[in-house]
Formats: C-alpha cells, sequence, structure tokens
C-alpha cells in the first residue's frame, strides 16, 4: 500500500452535489469551495498529463470556467458518476479554443488508450485521495499501537517482520498479527461504506475497491 496518510478525499455526496444545481441554495458556495478544494489533484493530475508546464494554469482556468457556467444543472445521478462528469467536462475544455492543439496533444476518449492518459492520472489520483481518507479514518478509530503497526507494516513497508513490530511496541507477535488483520478488515469496511456514499445504484463497490487497492 502506499504512503496516504494526510491526503483528503474528495467527498461526492450526490445530496450536495445535487444542491449545486441550483445557484440561489444557500450552502451553493460552500459545495463550490469544497468541490474546487477536494477535485483540485486530480484535476492537476489530468492536466500534467498533458503539459507539466501548463499543468496549473489549466487546471486554474479548468476550475474557473466550470464555476462560471451552468454545466452543474446538467447533475443527475442517472446521467452516470460525478467522476465520469468531472472528465468529460475535462475533455470538452481541452478541447475548446484550441487548447488540444496549443498542447500539441491529442486527449484519449477512453481510459485504455495508456497508463499516461489523461483520464487515468486523474483515476489514480482520485483513488489516492479516497485510500487517503479511509486511512484517516481509521487511524482516528484505532489505538497509537494499532496504527502505529499497521502503518509500518502497511502503509510505509518498511521491512519490519512481526517480531521487529513486537519489540518496538511492546507486545506479542500474536498481538501484532491480530492487530493487522483487525485493521485491514476495518480499512475494508471503511472503503466499503465511502464508496457507497458516492457511487450510483447498481454500481459495483466491489469493482471500485479491487481498483482502488491496487493503485
Amino acid at each position: 500500500m502506499m504512503d496516504v496518510v494526510g491526503q483528503e478525499f474528495p467527498e461526492t455526496r450526490w445530496s450536495q452535489l445535487l444542491e449545486l444545481r441550483d445557484p440561489s441554495h444557500p450552502r451553493y458556495a460552500e459545495h463550490l469551495e469544497r468541490l474546487a478544494r477536494r477535485y483540485w489533484n486530480p484535476v492537476f493530475h489530468y492536466a500534467q498529463a498533458l503539459s507539466k508546464t501548463d499543468a496549473e494554469d489549466l487546471t486554474q482556468q479548468f476550475f474557473a470556467m466550470l464555476l462560471s457556467r451552468r454545466d452543474f444543472e446538467k447533475l443527475a445521478p442517472e446521467r452516470g458518476s460525478f467522476r465520469g462528469f468531472l472528465k468529460t467536462a475535462l475533455r470538452h475544455f481541452v478541447r475548446s479554443a484550441g487548447r488540444a492543439a496549443a498542447l500539441r496533444v491529442t486527449v484519449p476518449l477512453r481510459d485504455e488508450a495508456g497508463p499516461d492518459s489523461p483520464e487515468q492520472a486523474f483515476d489514480r489520483e482520485w483513488a489516492r485521495g479516497v485510500l487517503a481518507e479511509a486511512v484517516a479514518r481509521l487511524r482516528k478509530e484505532a489505538t497509537p499501537v494499532a496504527f502505529g503497526i499497521f502503518r509500518e507494516y502497511c502503509l510505509e513497508e518498511s521491512g519490519a517482520s512481526y517480531a521487529d513490530l513486537a519489540r518496538r511496541y511492546k507486545v506479542g507477535e500474536d498481538d501484532v498479527r491480530n492487530r493487522l488483520r483487525e485493521a485491514r478488515q476495518r480499512l475494508r469496511e471503511i472503503l466499503e461504506d465511502l464508496l457507497r456514499d458516492y457511487l450510483l445504484p447498481g454500481q459495483d463497490v466491489d469493482a471500485e475497491l479491487r481498483f482502488i487497492l491496487s493503485k
């Protein structure tokens, strides 16, 4: 597993997203700010796959464009995931006004276009954010010893053995084994809970979970 502690999961609860369709909603500005803050990294990585030098400018321009228009009126769960909505908006953005030509790139239409495609870069960063939020929740729930063992063995991949961790945390090797098993199970439960919170009805939670844990 990767070192993701401290990153933030881009929350996409449909009850909040649908409030973006109404600019007069009292929480409209709050949702816009949260959206821009939490999706900045996936969008930035998408842009960076197109142009490393222009990535920050492209990201700023994209959010400025998105927030100045009424695209959010099209939001609806039955039309697809919010992640898909943003990637579609990004493709249209870079292809409009000659941006793709100026960057000398061809934006892939599908994720299978290659390992370095902008959409795959977006998805990888999104997955890192989901995992980061789950790890942050686990850290709040677990004891310092339990999380320390989990962090060193699973996140930092320090190479420490059960015996090393048992000595360091002054517990038995069986305790190390049990705490790792419990932490992994709880992390999976947290991830499943997060995924159910934003996936559309009928979407495969297990498939998304496998995708996240493979990154």
